[in-house]
């Protein structure tokens, strides 16, 4: 009698289990999107000389703060009339040095990179979405962050835009050969940048891997 009693007891609880996870999907599905296929972004900008020469001085090393204008090198250079001129490198913003490649001594030629500098007070997320969520997906949604760096925090940020051309279309590799008739259609993703409303004290630098959960409704 007890195991008569049991069975559909048994199947009733599966039963709920199963509803209670559909509506629990539902309800995600509906309130939210979610990828980890996102990270940390920034404007990274080179510092190079304009001119070819030698780079006699390069006084910042990685991890520096500079501001807008700083020299922080020289390039000693020959100008069309023959003259020895000496070319200051300076930052272009405010920012931190996140990497130098020059070395003092070294004969450099016009627009090689000798530094990168980015502002890490400006950095955003950018996130790959499926092509099918763009009807869902607005400028100025709520979205939850976390950073796989900081496992445990959350940060918070808003979409500031949507860009306007596939990830596909910025890759150097091209998916399919047009002339040959040759194409698999696949799915594609839409790069979405999200703006932080602040680090929580963390360091957050260019290219850290993340995870968003944008707000739908």
């Amino acid at each position: 009698m007890r195991r008569l009693i049991l069975v559909p007891v048994l199947v009733f609880v599966a039963l709920l289990a199963i509803a209670g996870a559909g509506a629990y999907w539902f309800y995600n599905s509906y309130n939210f999107y979610s990828t980890d296929d996102a990270q940390i972004s920034g404007q990274i900008l080179n510092i190079s000389s304009p001119q070819a020469g030698q780079l006699t001085q390069l006084n910042v090393k990685q991890g520096d703060k500079v501001q807008a204008g700083q020299v922080i090198g020289s390039v000693a250079a020959v100008a069309q009339t023959g003259q020895k001129v000496n070319v200051n490198l300076t930052s272009p913003i405010d920012g931190t040095i996140v990497q130098e490649t020059g070395v003092e001594g070294q004969l450099v030629s016009a627009g090689l990179s000798l530094a990168q500098v980015v502002d890490l007070s400006k950095l955003n997320v950018t996130a790959y979405v499926d092509e099918t969520q763009l009807n869902n997906i607005k400028n100025g949604q709520d979205v939850d962050v976390s950073v796989d760096a900081y496992s445990g925090e959350s940060f918070t940020g808003h979409i500031d835009h949507i860009v306007q051309a596939t990830a596909g279309q910025f890759s150097l590799l091209p998916s399919s050969d047009n002339s040959s008739g040759n194409f698999t259609k696949v799915g594609q993703r839409v790069p979405v940048v999200v703006s932080l409303d602040g680090n929580g004290g963390h360091t957050l630098v260019p290219g850290l891997s993340a995870t968003v959960k944008i707000h739908l409704h």
